[in-house]
Parts: C-alpha cells; sequence; structure tokens
C-alpha cells in the first residue's frame, strides 16, 4: 500500500507540473489575443502572430494564441486573464477594440508588459509596462494612390471599413498621392469613396464593389479587414484590380497590384527584442507614432504587378515621404469629408453619405 500510495503522489506530481502546452517551467510566455477575425486574416492578426512565432522560436521561448469567446470588452479581457493565468510575461493586443479592456489590465497585472497595436488604452493614463504603436496611415495612403495613378489608373475606388481615424487617414493620403501623381502626369482622376461601417466580409460590399467596376473603376482600395475579401472576389469577377492594407496581401488575390502597409511585424518583433534582451530597452508608458522616416510604413518590394510603376519610382517618392518634403494632410488637419481634397486634378465622390 505506501509503495501504491507513493507511486500515485509521483505521478500526481509530474502531471500538475506539466502546465499549458507541456512547459513545465514557464507556461506560454508571450501571449496574443487575437482582435475580431482569425489568426490567417493577412492582416493584423497574422503579421503580429507571424512576429511571435519567429521571435519565440529564435528564442526558445514558449507562445500561444488566444482568440477570445466574443469580441468585446469583456472578451478581450477574460482572455488577457488566462493569458496570465498560463504564464504569459507579454501579451500582444492587436487593434484597437483593445483600448477599453487595456484600461483596466494594464495596472491590474503591472509585471506582464503589454504591445498594443493601433490602440492605446483609453482614459488619459498609459501604464509603465505598456507600449502602444500607431501609425501614420496617411504615408502608405499617400505611397498607393501615387503609385496607381503613376501607373496609368485614373478611375479608382477607395471602399474603407468603419469611419476611424486610422481608415480615414489611410483613404485621405490616397487621395492625396493620386492627386500629386495626377498633377505630375496634367491628368484628371475620379475616386468613389465609401465607408462600408463593417470590417467584415459581405454580400452588400461586393455588390457595391461589383456595382463600381461595372462603372469604370479600375482599382479599388480595400482598407479595412475582411472587407478586402468580398473587393477582392469583385475584382477578379470584373477582369480588374485592388489595392491591398496593413500587410502584403499579394497571396490573397491575384488582383492585388499593392498594398498599403503598417510594419505591424516589425513592430511586434522589435519591441520583443527589447523586453527580452540581455540589457532590455523596452520604453513602456508612451505612445510612438510610427512613420516611413523608422521604415513602419510603406508598400511592398514587389513591383511585378504594376505596368510602369518601379522599384526606383517608388523609392524616389517614398525619400520624399520620409524625409517630409512631401506635405500630407491627415484627418486632424482636413476633418471629416474627404471631397474637401478635390482640386483641379482630382474628384472624390463620397458615396457613403
Amino acid at each position: 500500500m505506501k509503495k501504491l500510495l507513493a507511486s500515485l503522489l509521483a505521478l500526481s506530481l509530474v502531471l500538475t507540473g506539466c502546465g499549458s502546452g507541456g512547459d513545465s517551467k514557464s507556461g506560454y510566455e508571450i501571449a496574443l489575443i487575437t482582435d475580431a477575425g482569425n489568426i490567417n486574416d493577412k492582416s493584423f492578426n497574422q503579421s503580429a502572430w507571424e512576429a511571435v512565432e519567429k521571435f519565440a522560436d529564435e528564442n526558445k521561448l514558449t507562445k500561444k494564441y488566444y482568440k477570445p469567446a466574443n469580441f468585446d470588452t469583456a472578451g478581450y479581457s477574460d482572455s488577457i486573464d488566462e493569458a496570465v493565468d498560463n504564464g504569459a510575461k507579454v501579451i500582444v493586443t492587436p487593434g484597437y477594440k483593445f483600448s477599453d479592456a487595456m484600461q483596466e489590465k494594464q495596472s491590474q497585472y503591472p509585471d506582464v508588459k503589454f504591445i498594443m497595436i493601433d490602440a492605446t488604452p483609453s482614459g488619459d493614463k498609459i501604464e509603465s509596462n505598456v507600449y502602444a504603436a500607431l501609425y501614420a496611415e496617411q504615408e502608405p495612403g499617400y505611397l498607393a494612390g501615387y503609385a496607381a495613378v503613376k501607373d496609368g489608373y485614373t478611375k479608382l475606388g477607395f471602399m474603407g471599413g468603419m469611419k476611424l481615424p486610422a481608415v480615414i487617414r489611410f483613404g485621405y493620403g490616397f487621395i492625396q498621392g493620386a492627386s500629386d501623381a495626377a498633377k505630375e502626369m496634367n491628368v484628371q482622376v475620379e475616386i468613389k469613396y465609401n465607408y462600408t461601417g463593417s470590417f467584415n466580409e459581405s454580400p452588400e460590399i461586393k455588390t457595391l464593389s461589383s456595382a463600381w467596376y461595372q462603372d469604370g473603376t479600375e482599382v479599388i482600395f480595400a482598407c479595412g479587414g475582411s472587407i478586402c475579401l468580398s473587393v477582392f472576389s469583385a475584382a477578379q469577377e470584373a477582369n480588374a484590380k485592388s489595392i491591398g492594407v496593413d500587410s502584403d496581401q499579394k497571396d490573397a488575390s491575384e488582383t492585388v497590384i499593392t498594398s498599403a502597409m503598417k510594419g505591424v511585424y516589425n513592430t511586434v518583433y522589435d519591441q520583443l527584442g527589447k523586453i527580452f534582451a540581455d540589457n532590455p530597452t523596452f520604453e513602456g508608458g508612451k505612445v510612438d507614432t510610427l512613420t516611413a522616416a523608422g521604415g513602419y510604413v510603406g508598400l511592398p518590394d514587389d513591383f511585378s504587378r504594376f505596368k510602369q510603376f518601379t522599384k526606383a519610382d517608388y523609392e524616389a517618392i517614398f525619400e520624399k515621404v520620409k524625409s517630409g518634403e512631401v506635405k500630407i494632410l491627415n484627418d486632424e488637419e482636413v476633418g471629416t469629408d474627404p471631397t474637401t481634397l478635390n482640386n483641379e486634378f482630382v474628384t472624390v465622390m463620397d458615396v457613403s453619405k
């Protein structure tokens, strides 16, 4: 009997020491909480997770992603709690919807580092354990609009998701880039402009995109989460073109000529490096707006789907954006009406009104 009890005790100790994922020491050290959508969304979730995976594998750290039961403040909060319970030392939160949850969680877990992407904690305070990255979306938007017109497209479309500052900045940059290219080429450009009110794929978005293509629109900038799938599908059927957003989306559709990118992958990877360095250089308690100057926004390096816009053309205009030689207005400077950016070379038709 004593031998049996001893064996059972030993087995119990082995089982209770295993922890989640089979790591008996620390559980899952790096966690990512997904925003709405899946981990393979070819956007924020996927880019952030790929950075986590690469860094964790290179540095022999454990990692896990959590998909909330509900994509709301309660759902995000519960997932953060679960990640901490499972041993998370760092938690990555991609997306603006985490703001309310992080207002509370940043102080509830002072020993956990948080990397916020495209969001800040709501309220007036950001704790020293939180790094928040925002992006100058007007810059990659500008580059995409400029490249499209330089490539010969003069009938453009902007299909944005919800009317949020980040989406507005993408759209305003897109208009200004198209306008500057049109001025250089002395051509007239028309831009149909719409906010869908959602970041989700839907038949309605595909129907509207198809109508635009049938009406002569040559390329649509699909700006917002899974709505790109609706636009890409419409472009495919119309034998037309599209522009992706946030990450390089050329693999999502052969219609994608380029993408207005944010460096989500680089942001997450760089911040993990600062946290886990032998001499950590993580700077929490701050909000960074990342720009072309730091190499965190731009277009992909693949120019094979352009007809005449070249890598050299891109490098020339990128340097002007990077240096500030090109002045790109943002939402705070323009307001909420995109038609304010109309001029003798570009006409914006806001169909979302």
